[in-house]
This record gives C-alpha cells, structure tokens and sequence, in this order.
C-alpha cells in the first residue's frame, strides 16, 4: 500500500518535495531515514536473531498479541517485516538489538553485561524492510527502537522500506515504562548516541510520534557533556525538523488526546528554541508547507492549535518556496482541505488566488482543479491498477472538499485558465459544480449563522421575562428589550463572519451585510423574539412566515 511515509531524503535533511508534488507524483515528503546505503546487498546482512527466536511468555506484548487486528497498511515484525544489520555485526551488538526489537529484555543489568562484558556496539542501526521486496531499509538506531508506541498505533512512529515506498511498523511494546525508561537510561549513560539516525528515525523524532511523554522527557532532559566518553549527550534540536507533524497514512487514526500530547511537545520545543517554527527546506519550504503535505487526518482543531503556535513563533503562512509556491499552493495540490480552511482564514484574498510570477493562472484553485481533474481521470482508466484505484478513491474526496473551503474563501474561478480546450473546460465544470454545492448549502449556513448570534439575546430575554413585575403579554417585550441593551454588536459581527465562511468577494460582503442588518433589527428593532421569527399568512395558498418591514435590505 502507497504510504505517506517519509521520502528518502539522502542526509535526511534534503526537501526533494515540490517537483513531484507539483506534476502529480506520488507521496513525497520533506526528509526522511537514511537508506541510501542499504539494498538487496552490499553490505547488509539478515539478522534471524532479531525477527525469530522464542519470546519470554508475557515479556513483549503487541496489538496481535491483545487481539487487536494492525491497522490497514502497517505491517509487524511478525507479519512482513525483516531486520537487517551491517555485515560483520558482532553476536553481542546482534543479542542486544535482538532483545531491544523483541522486548525480552529483563533489566538494566542484561544490557550492562551484553555491553560491558561481551562487547555490544551501542551504536548499530538496524535496518528494516519489507520482506520480499528489494530496494531501500530504514535505518533506526538502537535508541529509537527502544521507544514504545502508546498511540495503540493509530499514529507510525516506526517506517519500513517498502520498495520505492514506505509502510510503518508495529512493535511489541515493554513491559512496563519503567522497563523502557531503564533501558533507554542504560544505553545513553554508557555512550549511546540520542542524536544518532536521520530523519524520522531520530530518537527525539520517534517519541513524538509515538506520543512518549516518558522517552520524549528523557531525551530533552539530558544535561550536556556525557560522563564517561567524550561525547555530547545534550539533545540537538536545529535542522532536526523536530516540529514537523508526524507522517501517515491516510487512513490512520489519531485521537483528540494523541493531538494533546502533540501539541504539548511542540509548544515546550519552541519554548526552548523559538526558531525551531522558522525552519526551511533547501527550496525554501517551511513547515507551513510541510503541514500541507500532511494526510488529512487531524481534526480542525489541532490544526488550528498547531498553525497558530507557528505563526506566533513566526512561520510564515504567506512563505514562497524556490519554485515560489506558497503553502495554499501545497495544500490545494495535496487536498489537505483542513490546512486550507486555517490558511484561508488567516490570508488575505490576493494570497488566497496568488498566481506563479511567470502564471498568472496558477492560483491555488487552478493547483486543486488540475490535481482533482487528473485523479478522476486517472481512477476512470481501465488501465489504472488496483492499488492505484484504491490510493485515488481515499484521495479524491479530500480534494473536492479543499475546492469548496478555497471558493468560500473568495478564491477567483476568473483567474482560471480560459476554457479554450477540453481539459480547461473539465476543469472549470469540476469547480462549478464544487461552487453550486457551496451556493445551495448557504441558505443553512446563513440561518445557522443568525441562530447562533441570537442566542445570547433569546437566552437573557427568556430568564428575564419571569422576573418582571408586568403581565404576561408586556414581559416578553420588556426583557428583549433590556437584554438588546448588553448585546454585543461587535461579538455577533465576528461569530456572522465565522459561522457564514465566506470571504474577498463581493457576494460575501453582501450576504454577511444583509445577515448583520437582519440581526441589528431583530435585536433593536422587534419587540421581541416572536416578531423575529415572523408571524404566519397565508400567501399564495401556502402559509409563510413574513417578515417585517424593519428587516428589509435596500438595493445595493
């Protein structure tokens, strides 16, 4: 299965994404494990010891071991996965990496003995594959594989070479924490290198993902010169990327607490290095742009946590890469639709349908027609695979909702190419469509718009009108009018502008200008929420609320 895994990026810290994302290739991704060197020889040797052998009753524990099936798309060690280490691999350095992949070990004293008195290099990496394909490893210190995932894998936080792609891994889990942190503890106080791998097969890069408050605490909390060797233990942030969202697949599924523990992690990161929310790519990318390329799995909320805690630390969501692509560009070609809504909501309407210097009409929405025509051509091939129909039917629907979210934003349909051939012409009728479905849901978005500002003044008038000294028929209309006078205008303005969604287009400033003058009338022109609603007459055969005069609209 074509995961949104992390792209072979060489060094890890290479940003090979625009090209490809921009002509339609496959998952791309800014950074990612070093596996240049691993292939189907070279140097690389099938470790048995890691994948085989006789587990200690209860020692490890996994989801197939609870009964819990792997989520679409991930493999295990004990369904598809082999592990790899460098020829010439010591038989102590291939027990201990065997006992950390495995969980069998027992305590910290086992890792002493296989380090101090057999001689274990803390410092091999193994390297995983999926079995039966040819190509690529990822690349994971012994560090990183000793990180337990407490996400019950609904978020990857451990990546296996799967061809030209990628497939994250489920791994038995310790024991305990205390059993983890042991380990971990062990390893680094005798010369384990934290900083050690690329990519996302860097520790601290593996404890976010996994959600590892434990791991994640004792790798930032390492004080600096190491005791014993003339290394550094201190954990190094800058050019790690450590603020990226964790990838996945499109079908994962993390939870409103994974995103807490997320959010939490980056916030205490920026508090320690605030330019770790700057970071570019070679191209120019930044990590607005990264976010874009995420699969659209994260809640509205979170997205808006996370891009809010960039912009305050001074990402910018306006930012060009070398190709001078701005995020919206990215998130229309991706389908990030969530991502849209946050940027649109925070751009101005000249970013929001900003061309390329030498294309005019390459705004984002000509970006998200051209990607969603491309895709739907693609999936009505005959020829296309399975596989192929399988990624485009998860990925289509993403894209469809990312038109409507740019159109409501004021995105112009006019900048589009002119409709002189047939692909131009499919491409327009594909965003029309988008726009009528965005035409006929505002009639519920207006309504719930003016229900949602009128709530505050029903509410005050309802607990007001048993309390006045008159008779029932006066009550009502002596409380809407004391509550009218703590009705915030300026309040209701903005929940109007929120809850309608449109933006930058004069059809917007006309709908949300009729929405505020019906709202001005019903709080200080009727008499009460009855008047607001409108009485009933018989119009034409048909009973009808009518409207009263004072909600009228003049022309203009």
């Amino acid at each position: 299965m074509a995961s949104a895994g992390p792209a072979d990026g060489g060094d890890g810290d290479e940003d090979d994404v625009v090209e490809e994302e921009t002509t339609g290739g496959g998952s791309a991704h800014p950074d990612g494990p070093d596996r240049s060197a691993a292939d189907s020889g070279g140097g690389v040797g099938s470790v048995g010891c890691c994948v085989g052998g006789q587990q200690r009753s209860g020692q490890s524990r996994t989801r197939q071991n609870r009964g819990v099936p792997l989520p679409p798309g991930w493999k295990s060690l004990e369904n598809g996965i082999d592990v790899c280490l460098p020829r010439g691999t010591s038989d102590a350095s291939r027990r201990l990496s065997a006992a950390i992949i495995r969980r069998t070990i027992a305590g910290e004293q086992q890792v002493t003995q296989l380090i101090q008195e057999q001689g274990a290099d803390l410092n091999v990496e193994a390297w995983l594959r999926v079995a039966g394909t040819t190509g690529g490893c990822v690349l994971y210190p012994r560090l990183s594989l000793c990180i337990d995932n407490l996400t019950d894998n609904s978020l990857p936080s451990i990546w296996a070479g799967d061809g030209g792609d990628y497939s994250p891994v489920a791994m038995p889990t310790w024991e305990t924490p205390g059993l983890q942190l042991a380990v971990m503890r062990s390893l680094i106080q005798r010369g384990a290198d934290i900083n050690r791998g690329a990519g996302v097969a860097r520790p601290i890069r593996v404890a976010i993902a996994s959600c590892n408050r434990e791991a994640f605490d004792l790798l930032m909390g390492q004080p600096g010169a190491h005791p014993f060797t003339a290394l550094t233990t201190r954990i190094q942030l800058r050019g790690r990327r450590v603020m990226l969202l964790p990838f996945t697949l499109p079908t994962d599924q993390p939870t409103e607490a994974h995103e807490a523990i997320l959010l939490s992690f980056y916030r205490e990161l920026v508090q320690r290095d605030s330019t770790l929310a700057t970071e570019r790519g070679p191209n120019g990318t930044n990590l607005v742009h990264w976010a874009a390329m995420t699969s659209p799995v994260w809640s509205q909320h979170f997205i808006e946590s996370y891009i809010d805690l960039l912009v305050a630390n001074g990402a910018d969501i306006t930012a060009v890469s070398s190709d001078r692509l701005t995020p919206l560009h990215y998130v229309a070609h991706c389908g990030s639709h969530r991502v849209a809504a946050s940027l649109c909501r925070r751009l101005a309407a000249a970013d929001i349908s900003r061309g390329l210097p030498n294309a005019s009409t390459s705004t984002p929405l000509t970006v998200a027609a051209i990607r969603l025509d491309d895709d739907t051509q693609q999936l009505q091939d005959n020829n296309t695979e399975q596989a192929e129909r399988d990624r485009l039917t998860i990925q289509i629907p993403s894209l469809q909702n990312t038109i409507p979210v740019l159109l409501q934003a004021g995105a112009d349909i006019g900048l589009m190419p002119t409709a002189t051939d047939q692909h131009h012409r499919r491409r327009q009728q594909l965003v029309l469509s988008e726009y009528a479905t965005v035409l006929n849901n505002l009639p519920d978005d207006v309504m719930g718009a003016i229900n949602a500002v009128l709530a505050p003044q029903r509410s005050l008038a309802a607990l007001l009108a048993p309390r006045l000294a008159v008779g029932p028929q006066e009550a009502p209309i002596f409380a809407w009018r004391l509550a009218s006078y703590l009705f915030d205008m300026a309040a209701a303005t903005q929940t109007i502008t929120e809850a309608i969604g449109l933006r930058h287009s004069a059809m917007a400033r006309r709908v949300r200008a009729a929405v505020e003058h019906f709202v001005w009338s019903g709080v200080y022109e009727a008499s009460s929420n009855r008047e607001v609603v409108g009485g009933m007459a018989d119009v034409g055969g048909e009973m009808v609320r009518m409207p009263l005069q004072c909600f009228a609209i003049n022309a203009g």
